[in-house]
């Protein structure tokens, strides 16, 4: 289990997937959090059931995310990945009943086609999702508009976030919060830790 008693103890995973020794602190993190809420880790995904969710979809996954699933499986990151029958295309979550969908502006109708959401904020409707053609990380928020909203390049920057807030957990300081905050938002922006998490 992690100890963290200052913001130097706070582990950053990596700077992306697939570095070198990526695993290790990712490994190290994902097991302490299985362990701080007494759960089992979760299993590996075979390239196999990749293929086949990307053939149910018709495009590819984002390739440090498959990496990542190969590795860690659908691990708990603090937030919920979604398992692989959830993972899909957000247009369709409305297409039988556009009048109970949001009122999407213009602008989140010329992205909406190219979205698939993989990862759930905390089961309060906003979702995650990636861009089928330039793999880049979107954020679905139902409280305001436009209600999608670009927020990262890679899905590299969302894990490495998560696992750096799940870290929260970790400790009895007051401080671990802003300790958390300080340091993702130095390494992806104040305003995108804004949207994310406010």
């Amino acid at each position: 289990m992690i100890e963290i008693n200052k913001k130097e103890d706070i582990l950053i995973p990596f700077s992306k997937i697939g570095d070198s020794d990526w695993t290790v602190n990712t490994k190290k993190i994902i097991e302490s959090i299985a362990d701080n809420y007494g759960d089992d880790l979760k299993k590996t995904i075979s390239k196999e059931e990749i293929f086949n969710l990307e053939k149910k979809l018709g495009t590819s996954l984002p390739e440090n995310l498959k990496l990542f699933y190969e590795t860690f499986g659908i691990a708990d990151i603090g937030e919920q990945l979604q398992d692989f029958e959830e993972v899909d295309w957000i247009k369709g979550i409305w297409a039988d009943a556009p009048q109970y969908g949001p009122d999407f502006t213009e602008e989140d109708k010329k992205l909406l086609p190219y979205l698939i959401s993989f990862s759930d904020y905390l089961g309060n409707g906003n979702m995650f999702c990636f861009h089928s053609e330039t793999k880049e990380i979107y954020y679905y928020d139902h409280d305001s508009k436009p209600y999608l909203t670009k927020i990262f390049d890679t899905v590299d920057d969302y894990l490495k976030g998560c696992l750096i807030f799940a870290q929260n957990d970790f400790s009895e300081s007051r401080e671990i919060d802003k300790w958390t905050e300080e340091i993702v938002s130095d390494l992806v922006g104040e305003k995108i830790v804004r949207k994310w998490r406010y």
